[in-house]
């Protein structure tokens, strides 16, 4: 098959700030002929996407195409869109379409958008990434934050925190990020109120107008924690 367009490129869009891309991105963006996103639907049934938001703002909106994500555990339902994406992307490389899947935070990180990636590879795609600026790096940024410094060590966790893993990770000089932070809020609540002296930088939202950061540990105790939130846990 001679194709011209070289690959189907997975595109980071970092936290939700549209000028926080790359200059690279906004290039990709601007030249492509179709650029997936995802979206979700609200408890009203309204068509809810953060990645509209951002790539809304760099390319035309008939470029656009959203491809609605069950927010629910049992991923079966989410597969069956990762097969539409997986088959429209590949149809539209054939077709020698420039195809951009784009990806909220940074492809590498905890995107499970990345089946789609392994399944064009298998298929005999080509695909690439295009690196972009991760939530928790934005976070950091916002508050000034010098998020590791001399011996400490940095560890990523995706929303499974138990009580003992923090309590190992911080005492052994780790700072620790928790990512998917709804899914183990109570575990993180429970930890500060017999941890007083654990420095937790909370966020929600970052990059948008409805970000929201605090370090107060009865606001972060009270506080139900949207799918956008994380936090950042300093060791004493």
């Amino acid at each position: 098959m001679n194709n011209s367009i070289d690959a189907v490129t997975f595109l980071s869009l970092g936290p939700g700030d549209p000028e926080l891309l790359t200059l690279q991105a906004v290039r990709i963006l601007r030249e492509a002929d179709v650029v997936m996103i995802p979206a979700t639907r609200s408890a009203e049934g309204k068509l809810v996407s953060r990645a509209s938001d951002i790539v809304s703002q760099w390319c035309d909106e008939d470029k656009i195409r959203r491809y609605v994500l069950p927010m629910q555990k049992n991923r079966e339902a989410a597969q069956g869109v990762y097969d539409n994406i997986f088959h429209d992307a590949a149809d539209g490389y054939r077709q020698c379409r420039r195809v951009v899947v784009a990806v909220e935070g940074d492809v590498s990180i905890y995107a499970s958008i990345h089946y789609v990636l392994e399944q064009l590879k298998t298929d005999g795609i080509p695909v690439t990434q295009c690196a972009g600026i991760p939530s928790f790096i934005a976070a950091a940024a916002t508050q000034e934050l010098s998020l590791v410094s001399q011996q400490q060590r940095l560890v990523v966790l995706p929303g499974d925190a138990d009580e003992a893993t923090l309590q190992q990770l911080l005492q052994t000089n780790h700072v620790v990020v928790i990512m998917k932070l709804s899914q183990c809020q109570q575990v993180l609540k429970d930890f500060l109120s017999k941890n007083p002296d654990t420095v937790c930088h909370y966020f929600e939202n970052v990059g948008t107008e409805g970000a929201f950061h605090t370090t107060v540990r009865d606001e972060i105790c009270s506080r139900p924690m949207p799918y956008f939130s994380l936090c950042i846990l300093f060791p004493a």
